[in-house]
């Protein structure tokens, strides 16, 4: 998704490490809840119990990040293919340099070997909701907008958002708080994927 007509000039691309971090928190959090043991979104088992039984063997001490990259991973595959050719910004993929970004949060923490913490399984929507309510300070237009999205199938769009919206902080913030709350549209094995269509492209 390359920029559109030079939507991009004079922006700095500055995102602070908090912001980053934030975006990383939500998308493990989403993660863990479309683990097989959780509301099975994706055939991924990294941060399940099992898995990290598995991982300790070949990681004694990276474990959860491994896991958590994995899982990331998983459903990183999963949005791309349901949202398929459209110029489309998920809560997985906000373009290569941000993500890049994001990801590199996780290695930070790897190295300065601060403690992941791996969420339990979530076992219905509203769980996932009180997880999310416990997380991020959701706004009550927050909480709108992904109520009053309709679902086209196993997609939902929440709006249409520029590549110059990603980098700015509190636009990135907001974006990635709604594509978070939409989550709670799906189901138990029924994976709704929430998007913002990605003008000038």
């Amino acid at each position: 998704m390359s920029p559109g007509n030079g939507e991009n000039r004079g922006v700095s691309k500055y995102i602070g490490s908090t912001v980053l971090r934030q975006v990383l928190d939500l998308r493990l959090l989403v993660a863990r809840a479309g683990e097989s043991d959780s509301l099975s979104w994706w055939d991924d088992h990294a941060l399940t119990q099992q898995g990290q039984w598995a991982l300790e063997r070949l990681y004694p001490r990276y474990a959860p990040y491994a896991g958590t990259r994995l899982a990331i991973d998983a459903a990183a595959i999963v949005h791309a293919k349901t949202i398929g050719q459209r110029p489309a910004v998920t809560l997985f993929w906000f373009g290569a340099e941000l993500d890049t970004r994001v990801m590199r949060q996780l290695d930070l923490l790897r190295m300065d070997q601060e403690a992941l913490t791996i969420a339990p399984a979530v076992c219905s929507p509203s769980e996932l909701d009180a997880v999310l309510r416990g997380t991020i300070e959701m706004t009550e237009e927050d909480l709108a907008i992904a109520r009053s999205a309709a679902v086209n199938a196993s997609l939902v769009e929440l709006g249409a958002v520029g590549e110059v919206d990603l980098w700015l902080e509190d636009k990135l913030q907001t974006i990635a708080r709604r594509l978070a709350a939409a989550y709670t549209l799906s189901d138990s094995q029924r994976l709704v994927v929430p998007y913002y269509r990605l003008k000038n492209v």
